[in-house]
């Protein structure tokens, strides 16, 4: 009897869970119900650890300083190429518009410039009138415009400029362009050249491969020398009467290129002075107005009240005190990028500039040249030397009586400082949170 009880019981219980799993679920306690657990949410990423030292990024401009897109400061150092035969060794290494020739060359020279050890970090890109300039029309130089051709431009600027620029960046470098030829010796608000850069500018700044583009800077003119007033009338540069005027002018005529651009990009745009790009002065006062924008100065032996003669023996406290009169007063709000510069004695027939390295805080070009960048801070700058020259450059050789040996020269020195300027060190220098101030 006790054996059929415990069956039937055990019975009963199967039957009754055997329902229980066809049946709602049975809520236990209907005033403080089972609640599911909270779906498990999926973990955010982590925002990316900022780097210790600046990457190759995009640039922008933050008051007087190129900033990385980690907030990293940078200040650049290059140097340039031009793409036309006569620019590439005196026409020896190719011609008659041979495109691909051109590309292996300039590219080829900036591999084996890499090579030699330079550390380099941006190249300046002269887009050459050999290729928007119409074939076999005379002209009266670099600075006459009549021969240009605007599909021309157009047709090389896709074939050549943009895939140099490409390459550039591919090296891990930045790209300053600057616009076809030289300024004629007196330009004007709405005159031809004045219509011509705005011409130029508006199609490269609204080029798909170029605006926007953050390793890619624009110098917006060549050399300007003299501006004229609404009358046509040439402003003396060094007298002081016009300062006013003239520094009215050249800034109305860059902001009109500046706002024609900033309809299509916001690259960094460098702004170039008058007397060939030595004066600045003005622009504290007339700044152009606008986000990314910097200025482009040219800086050679004897400017800057640095001294004279024909191989120029430059005084420091001069030199410096020359800089910082004309220079410094912008170069205290927006960021300077020397984009013409080399020297050496007279000897030798490899650089613009005549004069020698010498010391630091004494005599001399080079030594003092930058010293002076140093201390001014904000200062990128390039070798103007020609680059086939650059891609020669052993380091390992002994000093000597050669261009490429002598210490006195550009290249050797130049090389080493670079050399500095590519260390954490320096980086962390100009990156201190006091520095410049």
């Amino acid at each position: 009897m006790r054996f059929k009880l415990k069956f039937l019981l055990l019975l009963a219980a199967v039957v009754l869970a055997t329902s229980c799993q066809n049946d709602n679920p049975v809520i236990v306690n209907p005033i403080n119900p089972v609640q599911p657990d909270d779906p498990v949410k999926p973990d955010e990423p982590d925002e990316p650890e900022k780097p210790d030292v600046p990457t190759f990024s995009p640039l922008h401009v933050e008051g007087r300083w190129f900033v990385d897109e980690n907030g990293f400061r940078h200040n650049l150092h290059g140097f340039a190429q031009t793409y036309s035969p006569w620019f590439n060794e005196r026409g020896s290494k190719w011609s008659n518009y041979n495109v691909a020739a051109c590309l292996k060359y300039n590219q080829g020279l900036i591999d084996k410039i890499i090579e030699k050890g330079w550390k380099m970090d941006f190249v300046r890109m002269h887009m050459d009138p050999y290729w928007s300039n119409k074939p076999n029309v005379q002209t009266k130089g670099e600075n006459d415009i009549s021969a240009f051709d605007f599909e021309r431009f157009k047709k090389y600027l896709d074939e050549v400029f943009v895939p140099m620029a490409e390459y550039i960046i591919s090296k891990q470098m930045y790209v300053v362009m600057r616009p076809p030829g030289v300024c004629p010796e007196q330009i004007s608000i709405g005159g031809d050249y004045h219509n011509y850069l705005k011409k130029v500018w508006k199609y490269v700044a609204n080029h798909p491969r170029l605006k926007n583009n953050g390793y890619i800077m624009f110098e917006l003119a060549n050399e300007p020398i003299q501006i004229c007033d609404d009358n046509g009338k040439a402003l003396d540069n060094w007298n002081g009467g016009t300062f006013n005027a003239r520094g009215k002018q050249i800034t109305k005529f860059m902001q009109e290129i500046v706002d024609e651009m900033r309809q299509y990009c916001d690259n960094i745009l460098l702004i170039p002075g008058l007397h060939y790009q030595m004066l600045y002065k003005t622009f504290d006062k007339y700044p152009v107005k606008g986000v990314n924008i910097g200025y482009a100065v040219h800086c050679y032996p004897g400017w800057y009240n640095s001294g004279y003669d024909k191989e120029v023996d430059v005084v420091y406290n001069n030199f410096k005190s020359g800089w910082d009169n004309e220079i410094m007063p912008i170069g205290r709000k927006a960021p300077i990028v020397v984009t013409e510069m080399d020297w050496a004695p007279q000897k030798y027939d490899a650089s613009w500039g005549k004069a020698i390295t010498g010391v630091a805080g004494a005599n001399g070009f080079g030594a003092n040249f930058m010293k002076v960048c140093d201390e001014s801070c904000n200062i990128s700058w390039l070798l103007f030397t020609s680059p086939e020259w650059l891609a020669k450059y052993d380091d390992s050789a002994p000093d000597g009586n050669t261009f490429l040996t002598d210490p006195e020269a550009c290249p050797r020195p130049v090389y080493r400082k670079y050399l500095e300027y590519a260390t954490p060190e320096y980086s962390a220098t100009i990156n201190a949170e006091d520095y410049g101030k």
